[in-house]
């Protein structure tokens, strides 16, 4: 029993549409799943400090401190 795979247009045209809307629903999927999974803790409007950000800002407050100490009464 042979099998011989003829496509003709429309069978090309409908396979390519499966092949398109499969991928985008599958992309629709992955993102839900994604959503699921972290519990949407992210947030793409506030972005997170990085740790040079943090230091520097921990640095600038302790050498604020350090120079309202330093200066006394006048």
């Amino acid at each position: 029993m042979e099998m011989k795979i003829k496509m003709k247009g429309d069978e090309y045209m409908h396979l390519m549409m499966w092949i398109f809307w499969g991928s985008f629903g599958a992309l629709l999927l992955g993102s839900y799943l994604v959503d699921v999974l972290t519990r949407r803790k992210y947030n793409l409007t506030k972005q997170e400090k990085t740790l040079n950000q943090n230091s520097a800002e921990a640095n600038a407050l302790r050498d604020a401190g350090n120079n309202n100490n330093q200066s006394g009464m006048f």
